[in-house]
């Protein structure tokens, strides 16, 4: 059985991104949204495009990608799906020990294929149900076609470096890959604190990437100490930031180069009818100011995810990165004027005093 991210019909792609916009309730210059819209972007695309499907329906990349992997798998298949908020299927509380880390690893040991899924949605991926988690924020999702190979030696990152809340797993009879069986059964939570990137590409070779993560014990801000600095260039940062004194400092620790939150998302420069501001938004992307760096990832720009492991996926695809460009710091608010607005974003880019 192939393993393969599936397009918005049904075809398999080397790859896709998902942006899945909040609910919102019209008006303030946005239109109405129930929370499970959302633009599409893949592999052959120079557009992201308002899909015509919802993600509460079954059909769509995600869902389609989704179904395809527990709807009748073959018994060469398998999967390991973690979040560091369960859905309902998952038995136990939550370890917040472990990883700020959500997506899954599904693959086939007969077709050596498989695909890699991370996303922002908490509760997600649930295989018993269909039903969606919470529609309120923004969430991204990505989602690549890997060689079982690439999976393995994601894996062996995953287990010392992004130490994610594994809550289901299941290994074809017989399998006994080391990497991914360790995956599936323990992580390193109190391995030595550091980084680590590697490098991969896409199972056909149109998308190298890089995996950048660190793990709970590096102890430092993900994206201004690490993320910024194996890029070396500025970028440009959207996550959950949230709590008093929360924001780390916005220069880069090579003293070089700056990151910026992202204070207001707009899709309407790409043709969609949504915007809304970053307190609606749970997803976790950047862009580089600089070489067309795009990151999706899984772990905030917030003092308090310094104790926490995760990861971003970043690759330079030039179509992307322009048509994100021109979402972020480009909204203004209702009532404020734009120098009202660019003084705030000025604001939220110092680091906060810490008595």
């Amino acid at each position: 059985m192939d393993i393969n991210p599936l397009d918005e019909s049904g075809k398999p792609v080397e790859w896709w991104f998902i942006y899945k916009v909040p609910q919102l309730s019209g008006g303030r210059g946005t239109a109405e949204a129930k929370g499970y819209e959302y633009a599409y972007y893949d592999d052959p695309s120079a557009d992201v495009i308002k899909s015509p499907n919802t993600l509460d329906q079954d059909q769509g990349a995600l869902r389609r990608t989704i179904d395809a992997i527990f709807t009748k798998p073959a018994p060469t298949t398998g999967w390991i799906l973690y979040n560091d908020e369960k859905p309902a299927c998952a038995a136990g509380p939550d370890d917040g020990e472990l990883g700020h880390t959500k997506g899954l690893i599904a693959f086939d040991v007969a077709s050596k294929t498989a695909l890699w899924m991370l996303h922002s949605w908490p509760k997600f991926v649930n295989p018993d149900s269909t039903q969606m988690p919470t529609p309120m924020y923004g969430q991204t999702f990505i989602c690549i076609a890997l060689s079982l190979e690439s999976a393995q030696a994601l894996a062996r990152q995953m287990v010392v470096y992004q130490q994610p809340q594994v809550y289901e797993s299941y290994l074809p009879s017989g399998f006994q890959d080391d990497a991914l069986c360790q995956l599936a059964q323990s992580v390193q939570v109190n391995a030595t604190g550091a980084a680590n990137t590697i490098d991969l590409q896409s199972r056909n070779g149109k998308l190298p990437f890089k995996v950048i993560a660190k793990n709970r014990n590096w102890g430092r801000d993900f994206w201004n100490a690490l993320v910024g600095p194996v890029l070396q260039t500025d970028i440009n940062v959207d996550t959950w930031i949230r709590g008093k004194n929360q924001i780390p400092p916005v220069a880069d620790t090579d003293g070089i180069h700056r990151v910026y939150d992202v204070k207001y998302i707009t899709l309407k420069p790409l043709g969609l009818p949504w915007a809304w501001p970053e307190t609606l938004d749970h997803a976790k992307w950047a862009v580089s100011h600089t070489d067309n760096w795009v990151c999706v990832g899984d772990i905030n720009r917030m003092i308090s995810q310094e104790k926490r492991g995760g990861c971003t996926i970043a690759f330079q695809d030039q179509a992307l990165w322009t048509l994100l460009s021109k979402t972020d710091l480009l909204d203004v608010p209702s009532g404020m004027a734009k120098d009202a607005a660019q003084a705030l974003i000025r604001k939220t880019h110092v680091a906060p005093t810490v008595a």
